[in-house]
C-alpha cells in the first residue's frame, strides 16, 4: 500500500460543510492512533517498543490507544496492569488512553484467570486515570465526565480535549458486546449504567463540538459497535442504544465527525452510517486501526481551517512487517 494514493482517496470522501463557515485560526497539527496491541507475547514485546519508539521520533501533538492492551488470553493480575502502564510511560508526549475488554470484560474466564470484571475495572480507573491527566510526558489536562456531568462520577475514563479547534473525545464503549451478558445480573447492571452514561457523555460532546471555536469532533472507543453486513446497524445488542444515538446526533450536526476505534484488527477508513432512507452521512467518517498481529499507528494530520480537517494514513513500522508465509500465533 502507498500513502499518496491512499491519501488522495481520503480527501475526497470529506463534503464540504458548515464548518468550512467558522472562523478560526488553528494551526496544523498531527496526532497518532493505535488499538489492540500488545498481545502476542514475548515476540510482541519488543514490537510494541518499536511503536513507541517510532512515536516518540514522530513528535505527535498526542497519541491515542484505543483500548485492548493485552491479549484476552493473558491473566487478568496485578502484575499485568503494572506492566501495560511501563509501557506507556515511555510516550514522550501526552498519552491518552480508553479501556478495551481485555482488560477487564473478559477478565472473567478460565483462561484469563477468572476474575471479577468490575473489580478489574476498578483497577484499570486507579491506575490509568489520575485527577483528569493523561498519561505519557508531558502530560495533558482533560475534561472529565464526573467534572461535567456529576451524576456520572464513576466513569472518570470518559474524557475529553480540544487542540486548535478540534474537539477529542472518549469513550467507555467495549467489544463483547459490550460486557451486555443477558445471563449475567450484575454484568446487565453495569451495562446498562456505563452504556447511559456514554450516551450522555457523546451528546454532550455533540453539544460542545457544535459551538463556532470547534471545527470538527473526533472520537475514540475501542469497540466495533456497527454490523459488518447491515450498514449503519448496531453490531449486537450491546450496541443497540448507542448506535442508533450516534446516527442521530451525525445527521443532525453540521460538521465533519470522525469515528477511531479497534476491535477488528483491521485497518479501515469508510462511509457506514446512513440515514433512515438509506443515504450515506457523508459527514461521518470511521478509521479502524491496526491491532493484534499487526503493530503498525494510524498518523492522522489536522488542517483545522479545511472543510476537511482530517487526513488520516498507516503509518507502517518497517521493524514490525510480518512474513505473509508464517503461520499466525493462537487467535483470541
Amino acid at each position: 500500500m502507498t500513502t499518496r494514493p491512499l491519501l488522495l482517496a481520503l480527501s475526497l470522501l470529506f463534503p464540504l460543510t458548515a464548518a468550512a463557515a467558522e472562523t478560526g485560526t488553528g494551526a496544523p497539527f498531527e496526532f497518532l492512533v493505535m488499538g489492540c496491541m500488545p498481545y502476542h507475547m514475548p515476540q510482541d514485546e519488543a514490537r510494541f517498543q518499536n511503536v513507541i519508539a517510532t512515536a516518540n521520533q514522530a513528535r505527535p501533538a498526542f497519541s491515542v490507544h484505543c483500548g485492548d492492551t493485552k491479549y484476552g488470553q493473558v491473566p487478568c493480575d496485578d502484575p499485568a496492569y503494572d506492566q501495560i502502564k511501563k509501557r506507556f510511560d515511555q510516550f514522550q508526549h501526552p498519552f491518552i488512553y480508553t479501556p478495551g475488554d481485555n482488560e477487564w470484560t473478559d477478565c472473567h474466564t478460565a483462561n484469563a484467570g477468572q476474575f471479577d470484571p468490575v473489580d478489574r475495572l476498578a483497577l484499570v480507573r486507579r491506575l490509568f486515570f489520575p485527577d483528569s491527566q493523561s498519561l505519557g510526558t508531558p502530560s495533558l489536562t482533560l475534561t472529565s465526565q464526573p467534572g461535567l456531568q456529576p451524576q456520572f462520577a464513576t466513569y472518570v475514563e470518559n474524557n475529553r480535549w480540544s487542540h486548535n479547534g478540534i474537539l477529542f473525545t472518549t469513550l467507555h464503549v467495549v467489544g463483547s458486546n459490550n460486557n451486555a451478558r443477558e445471563n449475567h445480573p450484575a454484568a446487565m447492571e453495569e451495562f446498562i449504567a456505563r452504556d447511559a452514561a456514554s450516551i450522555a457523555w457523546m451528546q454532550a460532546a455533540f453539544e460542545e463540538a457544535a459551538k463556532p471555536q470547534h471545527r470538527a469532533l473526533v472520537l475514540f472507543m475501542q469497540a466495533n459497535p456497527l454490523s459488518e453486513t447491515q450498514r449503519s446497524e448496531p453490531r449486537s445488542p450491546g450496541f443497540a442504544n448507542l448506535v442508533p444515538a450516534l446516527r442521530a446526533a451525525v445527521q443532525a450536526f453540521p460538521k465533519p465527525v470522525y469515528l477511531f476505534h479497534s476491535d477488528s484488527h483491521y485497518f479501515r477508513i469508510d462511509k457506514p452510517l446512513t440515514s433512515a432512507t438509506g443515504r450515506t452521512l457523508e459527514n461521518f467518517t470511521r478509521i479502524e486501526t491496526f491491532g493484534g498481529h499487526n503493530l503498525h499507528l494510524i498518523r492522522v494530520q489536522v488542517t483545522p481551517q479545511s472543510p476537511n480537517p482530517l487526513i488520516a494514513s498507516p503509518l507502517m513500522i518497517e521493524a514490525n512487517l510480518v512474513n505473509p508465509d508464517l503461520s499466525l500465533p493462537g487467535k483470541k
